[in-house]
């Protein structure tokens, strides 16, 4: 199979740091199957990295305007780990939620980069944990998380924390929410701008079971997820509580499962062949397309719905996130 890795050399919708790109061309190169070609007319299959940002109803017209994808749509799969996945793009996506999901041209993957590099050095700890329960976190990105604070915040065997960092944490603070989850018996886990977050993963790599509060969530293939994490419909986060003392008796086995999970699983020694197979397996198995199909499914009714690009939920969404704002 013939693969065109594009960077921003090609394509000015590649991300800055083709890093994820680079490190899967250097994984599938090791397969005696793959060639790279640099024509993409030869191509079997385009790679890109997509930028990691918020895409609104213009980028359709980005894709169109882009001298590669546009010609050759059918050919691109792509790499995506927006908060808000468009889903234009056949390929991996870290956040493309359930509802969303078609397992024909998309898969659900890990994240490949953390924030927090303290949770890939730290060894686990087996000293029994303080906490049933912690989160630490900002609450401005879902309507959920205020709910949980209001449910466990009074507990007194939970530790919940308010956190008003965006992801560039100072070391202190790192250290603090590393050490937050290595002293707690669950780790919860609420959706954020998207429903998979860093902290599932966080969570599994540092030994703990994550209890997901996220109906959207998609879990990676690979490991059996009921065997080391819990899942908790959002809607019931009232008796959050309730539920993690009826279940406290699995926490140390699940969290030993959870970290066997991400050794064999996502580990940084295990996830760039990861991503090579699960690209692989879906170019062989997504239907085959056309150029025009693609244009077709790109301004379909549909997919303009699920990113609430009409102009009804556009003008909606405006009103919803400056309620949003002047409400924290």
């Amino acid at each position: 199979m013939k693969f065109l890795f594009i960077n921003k050399k090609f394509s000015e919708l590649s991300d800055n740091d083709p890093s994820i790109l680079n490190s899967l061309r250097c994984t599938l190169l090791l397969n005696k199957n793959v060639k790279e070609v640099y024509n993409p007319e030869e191509a079997d299959a385009i790679i890109i990295q997509e930028n990691d940002s918020f895409k609104n109803y213009n980028y359709i017209k980005e894709l169109l305007a882009d001298p590669i994808i546009s010609k050759y749509p059918e050919k691109v799969f792509t790499i995506n780990t927006d908060d808000s996945a468009t889903g234009l793009l056949r390929g991996l996506y870290t956040c493309l939620p359930k509802s969303r999901i078609i397992e024909e041209i998309y898969t659900a993957v890990p994240y490949v980069q953390f924030p927090n590099d303290i949770v890939l050095t730290v060894e686990i700890d087996e000293a029994d944990p303080r906490f049933l329960a912690v989160w630490r976190g900002n609450i401005k990105s879902n309507k959920l998380r205020p709910k949980l604070v209001a449910s466990l915040e009074s507990k007194e065997r939970c530790r919940i924390e308010k956190s008003l960092s965006w992801m560039k944490f100072e070391k202190e603070e790192q250290e603090v929410y590393v050490n937050l989850i290595k002293n707690s018996k669950f780790s919860i886990c609420p959706a954020g701008w998207a429903s998979a977050t860093y902290r599932i993963y966080e969570s599994m790599a540092l030994g703990r079971c994550p209890v997901i509060l996220a109906d959207d969530f998609v879990p990676p293939k690979g490991p059996d997820w009921n065997e080391f994490a819990l899942f908790y419909p959002e809607k019931k986060i009232e008796d959050l509580y309730s539920f993690l003392l009826q279940n406290e008796h699995l926490a140390e086995t699940y969290g030993k499962k959870a970290f066997q999970a991400w050794q064999k699983y996502f580990s940084p020694f295990r996830i760039r062949n990861y991503y090579a197979e699960a690209l692989l397996e879906l170019i062989a198995s997504t239907p085959e397309t056309s150029r025009t199909n693609e244009f077709t499914r790109w301004k379909s009714e549909d997919l303009i719905w699920n990113n609430k690009w009409s102009l009804s939920q556009r003008i909606l969404n405006k009103i919803k996130n400056r309620k949003i704002l002047f409400h924290f």
